[in-house]
Formats: C-alpha cells, structure tokens, sequence
C-alpha cells in the first residue's frame, strides 16, 4: 500500500508552490514599501512625501493583489481537500 502524501496529492503540492512563490515575490514589494515610508519620514517637502505616500500605496496595492491570490489557491486547496475526503468515505 502506497505511503499517503501528508500535503494531499500532486494538486495541493502544486499549490504550496503557488503559495511559496508568491511569498517570494511578496519581498521586493514589502521591502520597497518599508524603504519608501522610511524616506518619507525624511522628507522635508510635501511633494517629496506625496510622491513615497503614492509609491507606497502602489506597493501596497500590489501586496494586495499577491495576498488575494494566496487565499485563492488556499481556498481552492480545501475545497479539493474537502471533496477527496468524502470520495475517500465512501
């Protein structure tokens, strides 16, 4: 009998991959974000702190969208998930 696969299969596998990669990718925008409210807290104009406020909320949006995605595939995982355990109770 075939060890079972703690992750769920070769579908949810794929999924942490999705998930991995876009924590990856989360980085360089949380990075840039942090770096760009830095200067902005020494910035002298105000349109120098226009500028890193619209940076930032541009870094911000796109941590947004990564974290959407992350919940997607979380959710399409235990809807899998979910339905492989009833398959499996009958």
């Amino acid at each position: 009998m075939p060890e079972e696969d703690p992750v769920g299969g070769r579908s949810n596998r794929r999924k942490f991959k999705q998930i991995g990669a876009a924590l990856h990718e989360m980085c360089q925008p949380l990075t840039t974000l942090q770096c760009t409210l830095e200067m902005a807290a020494l910035n002298d104009t105000l349109e120098e702190y226009r500028e890193a406020t619209e940076t930032g909320l541009a870094e911000c949006r796109r941590l947004v969208a990564l974290v959407e995605s992350m919940r997607e595939v979380l959710h399409q995982a235990s809807q899998e998930t979910a339905v492989e355990e009833l398959e499996a109770g009958r």
